[in-house]
């Protein structure tokens, strides 16, 4: 596992071309992202995708969250995108609002399977956090996105934890040193028109009825 320090990252902005290299051929990559590590992987990948959940001992029940640069960028990963969908994204992102939207048919269907097992759909955020943006958007595609500890075990805030459980699994990791907790954020279910929010979090219920208009 190669390590990277969060300060090295901030003083040289070339080396985020590395870090959209490593995901680009199909590499693991670990950053600090609200209050925890994420690791990355290529969401249109099946080798990348396949990695990243080995790597997790990921159960069938776990939520999928998909990280985006753009609205254009959503397109490529969700079957469709109501009007609700679109006035909400356009409220909160960047920022703590996750998206439930049913798989885009030109991802690859041993990609979708797997991650759509909790309730048939992604969740897709355009994060706030600027190493996260800075990334997806080097790297030019949808990431797969999962929380940096083994599936049922804590440890995402700790980079002691994550070089035990992760060693040799994580092609990169970049160190920002121990993370202070950050609210959830949260996640909304958008069917057609309407909407309900599945986790509550960062966003409340009422800012998003507001801007949904139902």
């Amino acid at each position: 596992m190669k390590s990277l320090g969060l300060n090295e990252l901030q003083q040289d902005p070339g080396l985020y071309r590395e870090v959209a290299g490593i995901i680009r051929n199909e590499g693991l990559v670990c950053f600090p992202c609200r209050g925890a590590y994420r690791i990355a992987a290529d969401l249109t990948s099946i080798r990348a995708v396949g990695k990243l959940i080995q790597s997790k001992r990921r159960t069938g029940k776990a939520p999928a969250l998909v990280f985006v640069e753009d609205e254009k960028m959503l397109g490529r990963v969700a079957a469709e995108i109501s009007e609700t969908a679109c006035r909400l994204a356009r409220a909160f992102w960047p920022g703590s609002l996750t998206l439930l939207f049913e798989a885009h048919p030109d991802l690859p269907m041993k990609v979708v399977k797997p991650l759509t097992k909790a309730n048939g759909r992604l969740g897709v955020r355009l994060p706030a956090d600027e190493v996260a943006r800075r990334i997806v958007a080097e790297f030019g595609g949808p990431l797969l996105i999962s929380s940096a500890n083994v599936t049922k075990k804590q440890g995402s805030a700790s980079p002691a934890q994550i070089r035990k459980n992760f060693m040799g699994k994580i092609d990169l990791f970049v160190d920002a040193g121990d993370l202070k907790p950050a609210g959830a954020s949260t996640v909304v279910l958008v069917d057609g028109e309407s909407c309900r929010v599945t986790r509550p979090g960062s966003v409340t219920a009422e800012e998003i009825h507001k801007v949904a208009g139902v």
